[in-house]
């Protein structure tokens, strides 16, 4: 295995770059640790398994084959397109192909949890990354509220931002949870695989742990609330934040266990004996088998095909060159009948979706009784840690409700962008009601669903070494409930912008 993992490394060293670099921020911190959980709980197996099972001959191969050489190509397929996590996704893969090539399907398979350990120590695609915040944070905020209320506080909940009356406090991105929801679901798995208890206790503690990750998030906000309330922001910030979040995971933990132990309490079964299991004897006796392995024909196989694919990697590529476009800062003021009054994003809405260049317009006509907002996001790479953010994620997390939602065809053909599907979102806020279209500008090609943008994003990626993309918004308010007035609005400063809009967004 070392042979074959050498030989793939060039395949595999963007997704180790990518784990690596996640790993250091605070919602994948837990990756090290799950990983040593997952070889942990492998040890056990293999330490555990019947000794008729170890005697057999790793067959069949075509398990573990599929396996690793579905890794490399998707780890190439990540690495060609510059996309590191794609080239991660790939190497758990291969890792699970080479396992059983070494020592046979029947045994590999019994290692599923420690593989579906690792996957936990993977980053989340983008998209979903924020979907999974934007979520988290809404569901935080609302159960910390409600927690506050309890404590006997004045509070109102506007999106995401909890009003105290005095002082106003956003539930932001690092306050979403996600950083205990990955760490607390494997320290679940982690007991489950441990615990001497039946299976349907440990099939409860998994299936429990999501919901306490969130609780205990919300607790979190509820308690930075009351301490904001009694001694100011300052006590709020700096290592008391950072304390109060370990000291949440901790409490996660031993929730768990303590869940457990009045779980094997409550049942039927005697209580008597250790609760974990935590010997660690007889590990040593399977390293040394793993170190003795011989390497054979088929492991071979695997090096050859990853140095092949290597090769293919490393090999120079003669395109990549950004393409020329103006900047958003040049965008015009005036389009036909309609006058433009430059914004600036807050600088951390700016932070957060970190665009390279954007424009942030309000248009105004004597033709229309109401302005149409025009906001667009550009991004050269959207591999390098930015990405475009869906409307549809980030308007409930502002206070928005989003009431209507769909696709809905444009006829624009006189802008030469032809008729193509965007979306359209009808949202409130108190009694404020707006129109809202988007979609996703991909180098000449309008996308509305964002998991078919990235995917649109990779092919080219290999392709035509290009990955950059922008995200175009159109949003009027809609007066005394006349829908149709909006749409009209919309539209009119839509066949004012598209003509324009590929010397900023090119094709």
């Amino acid at each position: 295995m070392p042979v074959a993992f050498v030989a793939t490394l060039p395949v595999f060293l963007l997704g180790m770059m990518e784990l690596a670099e996640s790993w250091t921020t605070p919602a994948y911190s837990h990756g090290p640790v799950v990983a040593l959980m997952a070889l942990w709980i492998g040890l056990r197996v293999l330490r555990d398994e019947p000794a008729e099972l170890r005697a057999q001959p790793p067959t069949p191969v075509w398990a573990g084959l599929s396996l690793a050489l579905a890794g490399l190509v998707i780890g190439a397929i990540g690495t060609l397109g510059k996309i590191g996590d794609v080239s991660a996704y790939g190497l758990i893969l291969w890792i699970w192909g080479m396992v059983a090539l070494t020592i046979g399907w029947a045994r590999a398979r019994r290692l599923w949890l420690a593989m579906l350990l690792l996957i936990f120590i993977l980053p989340l695609p983008q998209f979903l990354y924020w979907e999974l915040t934007t979520t988290l944070q809404h569901v935080s905020a609302v159960v910390g509220v409600e927690m506050i209320r309890v404590m006997g506080l004045a509070v109102y909940l506007d999106g995401n931002i909890i009003d105290l009356g005095v002082y106003r406090l956003q539930v932001a991105e690092a306050c979403s949870g996600l950083q205990f929801l990955f760490p607390v679901i494997s320290f679940a798995l982690l007991f489950a695989a441990i615990s001497r208890t039946p299976l349907w206790h440990k099939v409860v503690l998994v299936l429990v742990s999501a919901p306490l990750a969130v609780l205990m998030n919300s607790v979190r906000i509820a308690l930075t609330a009351l301490i904001v309330d009694r001694y100011g922001l300052e006590s709020a910030e700096g290592f008391l934040h950072a304390f109060e979040g370990w000291t949440i995971l901790l409490v996660c933990i031993l929730v768990l266990a303590g869940f457990m132990l009045l779980l094997r309490l409550v049942s039927r079964r005697s209580a008597r004996g250790r609760l974990f299991d935590l010997d660690t004897h007889g590990f040593g006796s399977v390293l040394a088998r793993a170190q003795s392995l011989h390497a054979a024909p088929r492991l071979l196989t695997v090096a050859v095909a990853g140095g092949l694919v290597s090769a293919l990697v490393m090999l120079p590529s003669d395109a990549g060159e950004r393409p020329i476009r103006s900047q958003f800062a040049q965008f015009p003021i005036v389009l036909d009948d309609w006058r433009g009054l430059p914004n600036r994003l807050d600088p951390r809405v700016e932070a957060v979706i970190q665009p390279d260049d954007y424009v942030d317009m309000t248009y105004h006509s004597a033709q229309w009784d109401a302005p149409v907002h025009l906001f667009s996001s550009y991004y050269h790479d959207q591999t390098d840690g930015s990405a475009l953010h869906s409307p549809e994620v980030c308007l409930p997390a502002n206070g928005w409700e989003v009431i209507e939602f769909g696709t809905r065809q444009l006829d624009m053909v006189e802008t030469g962008f032809g008729r193509f599907e965007a979306n359209r979102a009808e949202i409130i806020k108190g009694t404020q009601r707006q129109l809202v279209y988007y979609w996703f500008e991909q180098r000449g090609a309008r996308v509305t669903n964002d998991f078919v943008a990235k995917i649109d994003m990779l092919v080219d990626g290999v392709v035509r070494d290009r990955r950059d993309g922008a995200l175009v918004r159109f949003v009027t308010p809609v007066r005394d409930g006349d829908i149709a007035a909006a749409e009209e609005r919309v539209r009119a400063l839509m066949r004012s912008v598209l003509p324009r809009l590929p010397d900023y967004i090119p094709s």
